[in-house]
């Protein structure tokens, strides 16, 4: 199985450091945007499970921001987070290790554990040995911009011309040839590249995953040279995935109950300050 996103080094470093103090035919072709979901209903009712049932939580151990181990050890992580925000709200009594990622989905299966925070993909042979709890995050792509820019938005008229950073080979660089071909599309071997030559003024725009653009642009590397371009956008043709829990086949009760808990979580404001605490800058 793969994984969702892989960072670098250098971002699980930020990361940490954070932590602790074609114009196309005739007709203009518009790259799709979704804003964030995640209510699976207006108000749904708690499932009969027994309260402060004991669940175990699994977490991939090096998968930041999503989950990794801590300084103490300790599982940490906007994903971990979420999780036992979401286990409170439902009144679970949940505990949560981290794993290397090649266990993840077989203790899932044996029942050594009773959810997957993170590692497998949610993909179709996935999620034929789980449960899936509804979406509680998704990777989208982003564009920046430097602070001197005069674009408003990323639309591809507004855009056409420009110079824009990609890494070379990736889904961000093929989305661009896709949608962007009015524009000079300028391949890096990595992000720090292109963040560099858009600091340097040797690109117009900067494109590339959400998250880890979010971390350039707030980072010493950018040294606030650079803001985010409006706002995120989603394709699952291409980079978008949701990030969602997996729990075992036989207690489908336990993915409606964690849906329950999500909803509560992001009903009492308790998802959106988990982000702002791991995300230096608005996601969507």
């Amino acid at each position: 199985m793969r994984r969702y996103v892989k960072f670098t080094t250098s971002f699980r470093m930020f990361f940490a450091a954070l932590l602790i103090s074609q114009v196309v035919e005739a007709q203009e072709k518009q790259p799709p945007y979704q804003p964030p979901l995640f209510r699976t209903t207006e108000e749904q009712a708690r499932p009969a499970l027994p309260e402060q049932l004991a669940v175990k939580l699994i977490a991939d151990e090096d998968f930041a921001p999503y989950s990794f181990r801590s300084r103490t050890g300790s599982p940490a992580g906007i994903s971990v987070e979420i999780a036992i925000a979401a286990c409170e709200q439902a009144r679970l009594a949940c505990t949560v290790e981290a794993r290397p990622f090649a266990e993840i989905l077989p203790a899932l299966e044996r029942g050594e554990v009773d959810v997957a925070v993170t590692g497998p993909r949610l993909d179709a042979d996935t999620l034929a040995a789980s449960r899936m709890t509804r979406p509680y995050f998704r990777i989208m792509g982003r564009f920046a911009v430097p602070n001197t820019s005069t674009l408003d938005t990323a639309s591809v008229s507004n855009i056409a011309g420009r110079r824009i950073g990609v890494v070379k080979d990736t889904v961000h660089a093929r989305w661009l040839t896709a949608y962007y071909a009015s524009t000079r599309i300028t391949p890096f071997d990595d992000l720090a590249a292109a963040g560099a030559a858009l600091k340097a003024g040797e690109v117009d725009a900067l494109f590339g995953d959400n998250v880890q653009v979010i971390y350039w642009v707030a980072g010493e590397a950018a040294s606030g040279c650079c803001r985010l371009l409006g706002g995120a956008y989603s394709d699952f043709d291409y980079f978008s995935r949701n990030l969602a829990f997996l729990t075992r086949r036989d207690k489908p009760e336990l993915a409606q109950t964690l849906d329950y808990g999500l909803d509560k979580a992001q009903a009492a404001g308790s998802t959106a300050k988990i982000l702002r605490t791991y995300l230096p800058l608005d996601p969507w």
